[in-house]
């Protein structure tokens, strides 16, 4: 028999010919993988992996079969890191707790009630990190025991013990308000729990000259397109990764964005030196399913994304700490220098409020270059 303390079963999502199942890691053992067949388990050679299909059900099962032999660890299969999700443990934390199989079902639960409700796959991945990561600092607890001041003392420990930003405290509120107020259904428990202080902290924005320095800097022909792309039509990265070629509506100088933030379709510009470098881009690589393809045929990743921008920053002599989001704000600021209505920008930039775009009156100069500084009109030497 397996040692229950070193042994681990991991599980973890996958996606087998076009159908959501659950992969199950662990070492080359007869009794595991008895246990594993027993649950209706099968082989993939391409994943290298036992895997069953996805479901409530199969879950609590994994959890019965394997118990005695092995810790069934379905943390990696309920919280993938994302960008803006809650911190992870710093080094000197404790590890974190293993899921309880009530847990894994709660958050099963969870990930249905988003599925169904369309939530974007990012929004997804953050609101179950989040609930993982309280289910874990209660670990002795059902998560329908969770009471408000356990929120209250697990939203204490994000702030001042891993000192998370209010951005991403105010995600784990929106994550842990979905689950009691759509999965358990008991909105009281968390009508009364509180936000953050909103941060008004002003976007960084490139001048004109330095985009126009930085899209010069790239060789690659790609990594030329995707920078343009996302400055020409302020995308967010998920956006330009996500593009189809058809998206380029090159007779209409627009760019179509499907399903982006809140699951809204819009269009917005395609600049003439941008078309002009997509048109050649495309007749060059001649893409297919998706616009930008990584290197295995696959949807390219927002970190080589950002390694490309951080190599041609190098290049071009920028010392700001830009990002992708960069490029979007600048594109806003721009617009908004030029004169552009701000109900134009937010229909461009995808914003549902109107108070998201008027940001960008406090970064743009246009305004203030307009205004005289009242020590010019004193009468001084």
């Amino acid at each position: 028999m397996a040692d229950e303390k070193r042994v681990t079963v991991q599980l973890s999502a996958l996606i087998h010919n076009g159908e959501r199942r659950i992969a199950l890691h662990f070492p080359y053992e007869q009794t595991l993988i008895a246990a594993a067949k027993s649950a209706g388990a099968k082989w993939s050679a391409t994943h290298r992996c036992w895997h069953v299909p996805n479901g409530h059900e199969q879950i609590g099962n994994l959890f019965q079969v394997f118990k005695g032999k092995a810790w069934v660890d379905g943390n990696a299969l309920f919280g993938k890191t994302v960008a803006r999700a809650p911190a992870e443990p710093k080094r000197n934390d404790q590890p974190p707790a293993m899921l309880t199989p009530q847990q894994v079902n709660a958050l099963e639960q969870m990930r249905k009630k988003l599925e169904i409700a369309r939530y974007s796959p990012r929004t997804l991945d953050v609101y179950l990190s989040a609930a993982r990561q309280l289910f874990q600092h209660f670990p002795q607890k059902h998560p329908n025991d969770i009471r408000t001041e356990d929120i209250e003392a697990f939203q204490h420990h994000l702030a001042s013990v891993r000192k998370v930003s209010n951005s991403t405290l105010n995600q784990a509120v929106n994550a842990i308000r979905y689950y009691y107020m759509n999965v358990v259904g008991d909105a009281r428990r968390v009508s009364f729990i509180e936000r953050p202080r909103k941060e008004t902290k002003l976007p960084l924005v490139l001048s004109k000259a330095e985009v126009a320095a930085l899209l010069k800097a790239p060789r690659n022909l790609k990594h030329q397109a995707m920078l343009a792309l996302a400055y020409s039509g302020g995308l967010r990265v998920s956006e330009v990764l996500a593009l189809r070629p058809d998206d380029l509506l090159f007779d209409r100088g627009l760019i179509r964005i499907r399903a982006a933030k809140g699951n809204k379709d819009r269009t917005t510009l395609l600049g003439r030196s941008t078309a002009e470098l997509l048109k050649r881009y495309v007749e060059h690589t001649q893409p297919r399913a998706l616009l930008f393809e990584g290197q295995g045929g696959g949807a390219y990743s927002a970190r080589s994304l950002q390694k490309v921008l951080e190599a041609a920053l190098e290049k071009a002599g920028i010392q700001k700490p830009a990002t992708m989001h960069t490029l979007r704000h600048s594109f806003a600021t721009h617009l908004l220098e030029q004169g552009t209505d701000l109900r134009y920008i937010q229909a461009l930039l995808g914003h549902a409020s109107s108070k998201t775009t008027e940001i960008y009156t406090h970064v743009s100069t246009r305004y203030l270059q307009g205004i005289v500084n009242p020590m010019d009109n004193l009468d001084t030497p």
